[in-house]
């Protein structure tokens, strides 16, 4: 079966320039199919509703329809084209959808409308998801990161938040644990607000202690790279535009079973601990 790509990451694009893809499907599901390879480099075939990602290939479909992909079944992709099963997908008439957040051009406070908005999900984690155990030490883990984050920056304050991003890494159950989305709202947060220095050091010491899916996301993140709610919700930050900040905000909550929920946490803790809200 012959498709057409409606869109692809740009950074998805540069890496398939320089280095083709051989791997396996990774896990399939109602609206997008995972592809990894022995390097971990993540793939994801995604339908229109979910919208574009740092290493996404946007096809048109039904629901259901990667259900006839198998777990484990190999796929291959260059710059022209990505087959997987009977699928032949054709590259070279997508849209290139550019996954890097823009920076502000000056520091930005919230506004009282769009700071609460996003303060009920400073009120984390959600126990009845997480388990007792696991929320204790989340909640440790992410406290111990947003004490580090309110002071002075240097070598000390560095080897502080990087001992608690790697208490956070890989703490929860399911393909993105609730402890590495924290880490990537908390680095949407450093990046929008210019902490930045810190962020490939971060992702290098949180992606080899978790799954391979949330190693990719981690470390497009730490480049600035992040799914497109997260772009409105940039745009909105930047504009005070509190309606379209109140549209992102429940898109990327919306985001897997809790991952985009335990994003915001991280996201709004770290605004708070900026003092920013």
């Amino acid at each position: 079966m012959i498709v057409t790509a409606l869109s692809i990451s740009r950074s998805l694009i540069g890496e398939l320039k320089f280095r083709p893809f051989a791997g396996r499907v990774l896990g399939r599901f109602e609206h997008a199919c995972n592809l990894v390879d022995a390097h971990g480099r993540i793939i994801a075939l995604t339908l229109p509703e979910i919208g574009n990602g740092p290493f996404s290939i946007r096809v048109a479909g039904q629901p259901g329809c990667f259900e006839s992909f198998s777990t484990g079944e190999s796929a291959t992709a260059n710059l022209d084209n990505l087959t997987v099963g009977s699928w032949y997908i054709d590259l070279k008439a997508a849209q290139i959808w550019e996954p890097r957040l823009a920076c502000p051009s000056q520091p930005f406070s919230l506004n009282p409308a769009i700071a609460s908005l996003i303060q009920p999900y400073t009120d984390w984690p959600n126990t009845a998801e997480t388990g007792l155990a696991a929320s204790q030490r989340l909640s440790e883990a992410a406290f111990r990161l947003n004490q580090a984050i309110t002071q002075a920056e240097g070598s000390e304050t560095d080897k502080e938040i990087m001992a608690a991003a790697g208490q956070l890494a890989g703490l929860g159950s399911g393909l993105t644990p609730a402890g590495d989305d924290f880490l990537v709202g908390v680095i949407a947060a450093l990046w929008l607000t210019g902490q930045r220095a810190l962020l490939p050091k971060l992702a290098d010491v949180a992606a080899p202690r978790t799954t391979a899916l949330s190693a990719a996301f981690l470390r497009a993140a730490a480049q600035g790279e992040f799914i497109e709610p997260w772009h409105v919700l940039a745009q909105a930050l930047c504009t005070g535009e509190v309606e379209s900040f109140r549209r992102a905000v429940e898109e990327v909550a919306q985001f897997g079973a809790s991952s985009g929920r335990d994003a915001l946490a991280g996201f709004a803790a770290t605004i708070r601990a900026k003092r920013l809200i």
